[in-house]
């Protein structure tokens, strides 16, 4: 016994790696790992340097908290998942910024990726703008006035741009239409994820306060 108790002493202790809970969104928790994940990831699809600054930790977290909402109304609403064919469309607008598939890999090397941490954050990108038109479109209406009034200020634009007036409204009109509805959507969102915040306990953790 003594014997045992001199090798557990002298023995050295094998360091634990614990990840750090950022915030919990009633029984679900959002972990540091998760949001360096979503950093990394996001830097890699949009070809950018990974951003691990405190304000923009913040600002990812709270788009994993976004997240975690939406994908609680998705497995409520049993809201069918992407096919993976539907993703690889996807998949290669991102390779397709690679010369070849070593220089795709040795990029997921660098960034400390894998190919499936890829396509799982594409997946949810696709199931969740299917899921906001799906949840939201329906409600929303274009009205003439919201379409003049989008043409004023894409006239605005586009003349501060070329110098030049801009297509007659009738001529763009269905690109007007495009840009209000998903400016209506965007709006009818922030709405309900701001409705649903406030029915569930969201807990920062230190740091993140």
């Amino acid at each position: 016994a003594a014997v045992w108790a001199l090798l557990i002493l002298t023995t050295p202790l094998q360091s634990e790696i614990v990840d750090r809970i950022a915030a919990s969104v009633g029984f679900d928790v959002i972990t540091e790992s998760q949001i360096g994940s979503e950093i990394r990831v996001t830097a890699f699809i949009e070809g950018a340097t990974p951003d691990f600054a405190p304000d923009n930790k913040r600002k990812v977290l709270e788009r994993l908290i976004d997240q975690t909402l939406i994908r609680r109304e998705v497995e409520i609403t049993r809201f069918q998942q992407p096919a993976a064919k539907d993703v690889e469309p996807l998949l290669e607008q991102v390779t397709d910024r690679f010369s070849n598939q070593q220089a795709y890999d040795e990029a997921l090397d660098k960034y400390g990726l894998t190919q499936a941490e890829i396509l799982a954050h594409l997946t949810l990108q696709l199931t969740t703008l299917r899921f906001i038109e799906y949840r939201f479109q329906p409600s929303v209406q274009v009205t003439n006035s919201e379409v003049r009034q989008e043409y004023r200020r894409q006239a605005a634009a586009w003349r501060d741009k070329n110098g030049t007036e801009p297509p007659p409204m009738e001529q763009i009109r269905p690109e007007l239409e495009k840009i209000v509805l998903q400016k209506l959507t965007d709006s009818a969102l922030d709405n309900w994820l701001g409705e649903v915040r406030t029915q569930n306990t969201i807990l920062y953790r230190e740091g993140y306060k």
